[in-house]
C-alpha cells in the first residue's frame, strides 16, 4: 500500500483518504478482527430474549431502533474500550440498515 507522502495511515478513514485502495497484511488482518468484534456485538446485544415487559408491549420499530444504542452499549460498559467501540459501531450499522429499510416503505 503506498499513500501520497509515503508514510502509512494512522487511522481507517486516512487510509481510504490516503490509500490506494489496497490493505497491507497487517491492515487486513487488523480490519477482518474489527469486522469480527463487531458481528460478536451484534450476535450479543440482539441475541437476546426480550424481557417480558418488551414481549407485552406492542413492537414499534421506531421505538426499538431508538433504544437499541442504550442496550449494545449496556451490554459492552464492563469490557474494555475497544470492544465497547465495537458495539457502538454495531449499533451505528442496525441504524443505518434500519434508515434504508425504513425509507424503502
Amino acid at each position: 500500500m503506498t499513500t501520497s507522502d509515503e508514510t502509512p495511515p494512522d487511522s481507517w478513514q486516512a487510509l481510504l483518504e490516503q490509500g490506494d485502495g489496497y490493505l497491507t497484511p497487517a491492515q487486513r488482518k487488523a480490519f477482518e478482527t474489527a469486522i469480527a468484534m463487531v458481528i460478536e456485538r451484534l450476535q450479543v446485544t440482539l441475541g437476546k430474549t426480550p424481557t417480558p415487559a418488551e414481549q407485552a408491549e406492542p413492537f414499534d420499530f421506531a421505538r426499538y431502533i431508538d433504544g437499541l444504542e442504550e442496550r449494545f452499549i449496556d451490554d459492552a460498559k464492563h469490557l474494555d474500550e475497544l470492544q465497547q467501540d465495537a458495539a457502538l459501531t454495531a449499533a451505528r450499522v442496525v441504524e443505518h440498515i434500519a434508515d434504508i429499510i425504513s425509507t424503502r416503505k
